[in-house]
């Protein structure tokens, strides 16, 4: 059952991003129905595995054994001088001060919170656009709310994306969306068509990261549509 759950979280922020990249409304509330239905799964193996006396497998804390969440959204904003990520959680203002640790890298951050209701909770964002500078990134702690600033080691520098990833999905698209006006006739302009030609070029154009996201969360939240999108086996 733990290794079913871990594949699951995963599934679930390979989702959640895919959903991020859908342009037509109809898509992006397909994918966030489908997202509802996998957190609903994950809630029950979660509970079944309580119940059973299971412990964690994996991604747990020194201390008493205590399930790991894994956290896939925040908000993302920046001054000339700072990036900022803002977490959401309900209650972590309740958490101790060194139950909240985000241990920083010049790429990368990692944020960890420990027992909050029985629980602890992870955010780990890898391939930062931008170098920063660790000495002088910090965290603090607010009702419901981690906020996270991380020192830019280029001041005044803008980020397009918070992530190299992010970016290469965003160039990727955006050079989607241009080729396919360009290519659109009249009997080509159903939305599902262009968003599946959307998606088949931004594929085809990735890197294995992209692709890797687009073929798993893809055929699987659209499993049972004929999408007329066929990938191939990763």
């Amino acid at each position: 059952m733990d290794a079913k759950i871990e594949e699951l979280k995963k599934d679930l922020e390979e989702l959640g991003k895919l959903q991020d990249l859908a342009i037509r409304q109809r898509v992006k509330n397909a994918l966030g129905l489908e997202k509802r239905r996998w957190e609903t799964e994950l809630s029950t193996l979660l509970q079944n595995q309580h119940n059973s006396g299971q412990p964690a497998s994996s991604g747990v804390l020194s201390g008493p054994k205590r399930y790991v969440m894994e956290l896939t959204n925040y908000a993302f904003d920046q001054s000339d001088a700072f990036v900022k990520i803002f977490v959401t959680l309900d209650g972590v203002q309740k958490v101790p001060e060194d139950g909240v640790i985000v241990d920083f890298t010049e790429k990368s951050l990692n944020l960890t919170v420990k027992d909050l209701n029985g629980r602890d909770y992870s955010l780990v964002v890898k391939n930062l656009l931008e170098a920063i500078d660790v000495t002088k990134s910090y965290r603090k702690i607010k009702t419901d709310l981690v906020a996270i600033y991380m020192k830019k080691a280029v001041q005044g520098l803008r980020w397009d994306c918070l992530t190299s990833t992010e970016k290469k999905v965003k160039d990727i698209k955006e050079n989607a969306v241009s080729e396919t006006a360009e290519d659109e006739t009249e009997d080509s302009k159903d939305p599902s068509a262009g968003i599946m030609n959307i998606m088949k070029k931004m594929y085809e154009s990735g890197d294995s990261d992209t692709k890797r996201m687009i073929a798993k969360a893809w055929t699987e939240a659209q499993e049972k549509r004929d999408t007329g999108f066929q990938v191939p086996e990763l």
